[in-house]
């Protein structure tokens, strides 16, 4: 198994509005992309200002496919740019990080 791990650090003052939007994104790439599996997280313990969305593929083809939907979908494109105008994150902390489960 595949786990996709996308952590963006948020900026002051932005915590519940960029809570409010990782939720919103993570609902719709649900509802709308067939196969996505998006929750997203936050640290109890480490950086206060950091969320992660987390999802999981049964093999690394399955997770290209997927985010080659989600990155295609003009929904989310929509969502993304309404986030960068809202200044949400700091954009040079956004990191995406690939696991693969061994049991």
């Amino acid at each position: 198994m595949i786990i996709h791990v996308r952590t963006a650090g948020i900026h002051d003052g932005k915590f519940q509005d960029a809570l409010a939007w990782a939720t919103q994104i993570a609902e719709y790439i649900n509802q709308t992309i067939p196969g996505a599996n998006v929750q997203v997280a936050l640290n109890i313990g480490g950086p206060i200002y950091e969320l992660h969305w987390v999802s999981s593929s049964e093999s690394l083809a399955e997770h290209e496919q997927v985010l080659k939907r989600v990155d295609a979908d003009a929904g989310v494109q929509r969502l993304r740019a309404e986030q960068r105008q809202q200044g949400l994150f700091i954009g040079s902390s956004i990191v995406d990080r690939l696991y693969e489960t061994m049991s």
